[in-house]
């Protein structure tokens, strides 16, 4: 125990020592698209940094500061660029290389501390591959990103707290079975509800956690408003018997079994198509939020949803449920 936290220590000591610029290496199991080429100035704690990002087959991104800064502070801003990125691109990148250099540390220090990084990344970025089983890139960020959004997204993952990492955790390769991952998913809903009123005001009545307010109602609320592209064929089908059915699963996870709905909930293929277009509808929420215009991706998040309600028949057997009870 002691020999961990001595090591934690170093770490952090370590992270605290300045840096010129911070270069990652990026890459996909398959090809990246591009060309595409982008690079903006921004202001981080009184440290103007440029960005630039380079993408064509891999992904090239690269921080560099015009005062040294500590290589901690370098490494959380990547953190928080990555973060928004996936919402771009649906998924997060595998690293293949972390480079530190600068003045103030030998080569070495540099190298260790880089290594030490990609140890630390949680787990959460590597997501789960049924969740990229087909592309999900909603939007370029040569085409989207600016400083305005980022300090946006800064600012609105501190509002979600919490609620941001355990949607990550949901959608990423961490071993969880599909079922539960779902079922958390669901249950994110109804902080959803409340960042939602808390930019845009759209659900007044809405007051999670109260006794007046139900989980069904804040799943409604927010497909109603933002998901109707993804859940046309379940509303269409059931409305009210699929809101219950994603309630019946979140419940799998408040009871034992003898206590648990008897009614139907989410089966292990239908858990991974939910918990894909769950994902979608957290997207575009968010998105939404930072004020990119779903019109400008629409037509992306219908076509992958098409693909993935094809799925093995899964959404075929389901809505059959939902008309045949």
């Amino acid at each position: 125990m002691s020999t961990f936290i001595t090591k934690e220590n170093q770490y952090l000591e370590t992270g605290k020592k300045c840096c010129s610029s911070l270069k990652v290496m990026l890459q996909n199991e398959g090809i990246l698209g591009g060309p595409h080429k982008f690079e903006m100035k921004y202001s981080l704690k009184g440290n103007n940094i440029d960005i630039k990002i380079e993408q064509a087959g891999n992904r090239k991104i690269v921080l560099t500061s015009l005062i040294p800064a500590p290589m901690n502070l370098l490494w959380d801003f990547y953190g928080q660029l990555e973060r928004l990125l996936m919402l771009f691109d649906g998924r997060f990148l595998n690293i293949k290389e972390v480079v530190f250099s600068g003045e103030e540390c030998v080569d070495a220090e540099y190298s260790n501390y880089a290594d030490e990084c990609k140890m630390h990344r949680l787990s959460y970025c590597k997501t789960d591959p049924a969740y990229c089983n087909s592309n999900h890139c909603f939007l370029e960020f040569d085409n989207t990103l600016t400083p305005e959004l980022l300090t946006k997204w800064i600012l609105l993952q501190e509002q979600l707290d919490i609620v941001n990492q355990t949607v990550l955790y949901n959608i990423a390769d961490t071993g969880v079975t599909h079922d539960i991952k779902c079922a958390n998913l669901i249950e994110c809903l109804e902080p959803v509800t409340e960042i939602i009123n808390e930019y845009e005001k759209f659900f007044p009545n809405l007051k999670p956690g109260d006794r007046t307010t139900t989980l069904k109602m804040c799943i409604d609320a927010v497909i109603s408003k933002y998901g109707q592209d993804i859940f046309f064929q379940e509303y269409m089908a059931n409305k009210e018997r699929f809101l219950q059915v994603l309630v019946n699963t979140r419940n799998r996870i408040m009871h034992i079994k003898r206590n648990q709905p008897q009614d139907k909930y989410l089966s292990g293929p239908e858990s991974i198509l939910y918990l894909v277009k769950l994902c979608h509808l957290y997207r575009i929420v968010l998105l939404s939020l930072l004020g990119i215009n779903y019109d400008s991706y629409k037509s992306i998040v219908i076509k992958s949803v098409e693909q993935w309600n094809s799925w093995e028949e899964t959404l075929d057997k389901f809505v059959y449920g939902l008309t045949n009870k």
